[in-house]
């Protein structure tokens, strides 16, 4: 049985042979070259535009919870007063 990094330094090695071997198959399609005019340039683009926005909603969500248990933890620690948590009954023994 051959070693598994020896046999990734193959395919590695082979990938780039077919490469450079045949330029054209390595070369990027038109929306990765930059035609900027091509319609599947502009649906990509707004798709990455669409997609950062979605992260900076999530990110400022995540913001306004923490703002919001830190406002809320000081609030309680300001005006509240310590109570007992649990409340003894003394019964009396019959």
């Amino acid at each position: 049985m051959r070693n598994l990094g020896s046999i990734s330094r193959m395919s590695g090695a082979a990938a780039v042979a077919l490469a450079l071997a045949l330029p054209q198959i390595a070369s990027a399609c038109a929306t990765c070259f930059g035609a900027a005019d091509a319609p599947m340039t502009k649906g990509m683009n707004n798709a990455i535009l669409m997609l950062i926005g979605v992260v900076g909603i999530v990110y400022v969500g995540i913001g306004k919870v923490v703002l919001d248990f830190r406002r809320r933890s000081r609030r309680i620690a300001e005006n509240e007063r310590p109570q007992p948590q649990l409340r003894v009954i003394r019964g009396e023994k019959e």
